[in-house]
């Protein structure tokens, strides 16, 4: 038995129209999420640009983080960190510590001013997300959360595949 292809088409096209739907709004929430931390960083300090403010809540999330971990956690080159790291260490943010079992490992913490000045743009310490996803349901977050995981996965497997 043939299928009809106009009985596929609805649902092509539906599927289409919706995966486009998603491309738009992942572009426009990312514009915005970037606003906001344009916005966190320039409080922080006026030259601290968005990757400088990226590095230093990484540090803050991990506590202290070696360069090279941050650097692929943060999808760039080591160069970059390097730079920020110097801009943050001007700033009296960021001081780099030598790890005392390993004199060559090298960790980058907080200053007492970082840790001030980023409670000074985020007095709870809680996500940026926070305020603007306390309205939603747990079940929403999680399935969200799940949604999101799922999307980056495909992108790691894509990324994966085109370095094969």
């Amino acid at each position: 038995m043939t299928s009809d292809p106009t009985d596929v088409a609805p649902d092509s096209d539906r599927h289409s129209t919706a995966i486009v739907g998603v491309e738009v709004n992942m572009g426009a929430l990312s514009r915005k999420l970037q606003l906001v931390l344009k916005n966190a960083a320039a409080a922080i300090d006026p030259t601290l640009p968005l990757a400088g403010f990226q590095l230093l809540r990484l540090i803050q999330r991990c506590g202290s983080v070696q360069a090279s971990v941050a650097a692929e956690r943060l999808v760039v080159d080591r160069s970059v960190v390097s730079r920020h790291i110097r801009q943050l260490e001007e700033l009296g943010l960021v001081e780099t510590r030598t790890d005392p079992s390993d004199g060559r490992a090298r960790f980058l913490v907080l200053t007492e001013e970082g840790t001030r000045r980023l409670r000074s743009v985020n007095p709870s310490g809680r996500s940026v997300m926070y305020p603007l996803l306390t309205d939603w349901e747990v079940d929403e977050l999680e399935s969200f959360a799940a949604q999101l995981e799922r999307l980056t996965e495909a992108i790691d497997h894509r990324n994966d595949d085109a370095t094969d």
